[in-house]
């Protein structure tokens, strides 16, 4: 039993009973402007167990220590232990720091206090009934000056067989809590001249509560980090467009480090967590501004000889022919009109494109067709489009005025409606050239996304420009005649087939349900025209106009409902290649472990991916290869919108199909092929993939 003596003090009594017990926690050490001290988890030692301590720093008012990544200048709190033969102390485990400004730099590190938890590895044999744990510790210590301090520190314990909590526990327990743990959050960073865009994925992340997000490399200089962090939501996660550092090296710097999420749950809540981010590749090496403009004026250009455009621009064409007698002046204006309708158009869509990209959706070039309401509506344009040009009637009537706006009309207003059809018309299609531009345009920032889309413009309007402009070539057509009125009903056919074609589309995404509601949208537009057809009196004639106003409402209408029609009676999209399976992030991974994986990136509004489907994929060439070699064939099928998928096209710098990749067993990136395939091109990669692994 321990007699106290008279005079001995709280602070002693306290000793006295640590010592009794043989635990020993030596006093704080104040090295000048910070106060540390070791402190354990447990009031003893287990042989065999781990043993969480800690440093705890308490720094001076005004002052700060630094994180194991100090920023702009600094230096990291370091701990030199010395421990019993067998003992294995991990590195300081960080918790997450804070941006401290100084100046024009930025710094990351600690104010007020900051515990430090380490990871003590015991031997499973322990010769001593007590043991002392010490580490020299040497942090730099900032306000307006910088004082490199020391301390030596030590922590004294029993080996016991069952030790018990201490009284630093809790406050050990909340530290370890609050330390970044690596959960597979996946993450991917592409670089660009502008900077670096660093893409997180988390789908439970509720957006409506995010105060700030903010990225902590830990390699010093690869940011430049008093850049701002743009901060941009997108669909199941977020996007941090970040500003490259002084030692940032392409393809070499790592970017792991942690991310830290504010989020106001009526109070301030901080979360933590470390992310490793790949590279998201690109697809195109050394692609710039200038060749992005130039494939996209390239992609536009050859977008006039799809076969849903050349139909507009053919008829178009022959409206000149019709004013060959007029002067070149008034050619010229038509040529212009026409070159702002479609470059307003492009526009158009490339300001709704990156508006709703902004606001968080993961959406690329062609989304307006993943909408179901757009391919309705398109339907009942070509349609209508397609009897105006088979001569049922004649634009100009009643409601139906509207439609002289397009390709049929003469006027200036005719060839502004022309540039606007053909850029919707143009959208299911991706030209050669066209992937890599339009990708790199909406990675690099508006500015660029505009500039490009406005040469995409300036390449499809390129043609019939050239004509306004060189009277010359266009006295070199065939003169006006009935061949013209022959050939203007002939094109009402592909304005029919592209409207088949829409509803095969809209049965896709739909199901039958939807089909029907746009097929009865047709009737009654078809009953609204037939009733425009009709000679009536007076009361009659305003009746008729108002039975068709209904009838064109209500098919509008229909449009709406279609949106929210399942899709769940759909068969899934048929290409005609080697048997398909539906491509994930998980099935590419478990399918590349074992032998060389194709993957088709499609949809089926998609023109390009369909001549190709045909042309090369559904080759009986290709199903051998495929079949000789053990090549998984996976499709993406993006009719709808996926949100991985858009992801992965965006690894490869490109924002809409089609896409295809060929991966050799066991690699991380893939081989990308041309977006217009034949035979020998599927075939070639895929021996490369084969004789690379051998």
């Amino acid at each position: 039993m321990m007699i106290l003596k008279p005079g001995v003090t709280g602070s002693t009594l306290m000793f006295l009973a640590l010592m009794y017990s043989g635990f020993m926690q030596a006093a704080p050490v104040n090295s000048g402007n910070v106060e540390a001290e070791l402190i354990s988890a447990s009031d003893g030692i287990a042989p065999g167990e781990t043993l969480w301590v800690a440093l705890r720093q308490k720094i001076r008012p005004g002052w700060h220590t630094y994180w194991r990544n100090p920023g702009d200048s600094g230096a990291p709190t370091r701990l030199v232990w010395e421990l019993p033969k067998g003992f294995v102390a991990s590195d300081i485990h960080w918790p997450a720091p804070e941006r401290i400004p100084y100046g024009p730099l930025l710094n990351f590190g600690y104010h007020g206090e900051v515990v430090f938890p380490v990871k003590i590895t015991v031997p499973a044999e322990i010769h001593t009934d007590s043991l002392t744990l010490s580490a020299r510790g040497h942090w730099l210590v900032c306000a307006d000056i910088c004082i490199p301090e020391s301390a030596s520190l030590e922590l004294q314990l029993p080996v016991v067989a069952n030790p018990e909590a201490s009284s630093s526990a809790g406050l050990i327990a909340d530290a370890r809590q609050r330390i970044p743990m690596d959960i597979g959050i996946t993450a991917g960073y592409r670089e660009s001249e502008a900077g670096l865009k660093l893409s997180v994925m988390m789908a439970d992340l509720d957006q409506s509560r995010i105060k700030s997000i903010v990225f902590f490399p830990f390699e010093e200089g690869v940011l430049d980090f008093p850049a701002p962090q743009k901060l941009e939501l997108i669909d199941g996660g977020f996007q941090l467009e970040l500003r490259k550092g002084f030692a940032f090296e392409s393809g070499k710097s790592a970017l792991d480090g942690i991310i830290v999420v504010e989020e106001d749950a009526g109070a301030l809540l901080k979360t933590a967590f470390e992310v490793h981010p790949s590279v998201m590749r690109t697809g195109q090496s050394g692609i710039d501004i200038w060749r992005a403009l130039l494939f996209a004026f390239l992609g536009g250009l050859i977008l006039n000889l799809m076969p849903c455009v050349f139909p507009v621009l053919s008829i178009k064409i022959l409206s000149l022919v019709q004013s060959t007698h007029a002067d070149a002046g008034t050619l010229r204006i038509h040529g212009l009109v026409y070159v702002v309708g479609v470059v307003v158009s492009f526009l158009f869509i490339a300001i709704l494109l990156m508006t709703l990209r902004a606001a968080g959706e993961q959406i690329g070039w062609g989304f307006q067709l993943q909408s179901p309401v757009v391919v309705g509506l398109l339907v009942y344009l070509f349609v209508i489009i397609g009897l105006n040009l088979s001569g049922y009637f004649e634009f100009g009537l009643g409601l139906m005025g509207i439609g002289d706006r397009f390709a049929g009309s003469q006027g200036y207003g005719g060839s502004f409606a022309t540039g606007m059809l053909a850029t919707v018309v143009a959208a299911p299609c991706t030209a050669p050239f066209m992937g890599a531009a339009i990708g790199y345009a909406l990675t690099e920032g508006n500015i660029t996304a505009i500039l490009t889309f406005v040469s995409l413009g300036l390449g499809m309007a390129a043609p019939y420009m050239l004509l306004c402009l060189s009277p010359g070539l266009l006295s070199r057509l065939p003169k006006p005649g009935r061949w013209m009125e022959v050939l203007r009903e002939f094109f009402a056919f592909p304005m029919f087939a592209t409207a088949i074609w829409l509803i095969w589309v809209l049965n896709q995404q739909t199901g039958s349900e939807g089909l029907l509601l746009i097929l009865v949208g047709l009737l009654l537009l078809g009953i609204a025209m037939w009733l425009l057809r009709q000679g009536a009196q007076a009361w009659r004639f305003w009746l008729n106009r108002l039975i068709v106003i209904v009838l064109t409402i209500t098919a509008l209408g229909l449009t709406a409902v279609v949106s929210s029609t399942p899709a769940s009676d759909t068969p899934p999209v048929q290409d005609g290649g080697p048997g398909a399976q539906p491509y994930s992030i998980s099935a590419l991974k478990e399918a590349v472990s074992s032998g060389p994986v194709f993957v088709n990136f499609t949809a089926a509004w998609c023109i390009t991916c369909k001549v190709n489907d045909l042309s090369a994929l559904a080759s009986e060439r290709v199903k051998q290869v495929f079949d000789q070699h053990g090549v998984t064939y996976l499709k993406g099928d993006w009719t709808n919108e996926d949100p991985d998928i858009t992801r992965a096209l965006a690894e490869y710098g490109r924002s809409g199909v089609p896409l295809y990749l060929v991966y050799q067993q066991g690699a991380n990136e893939a081989v990308v092929l041309p977006q217009i395939l034949t035979e020998s091109v599927v075939i070639e990669a895929i021996e490369q993939a084969i004789s690379a692994t051998r």
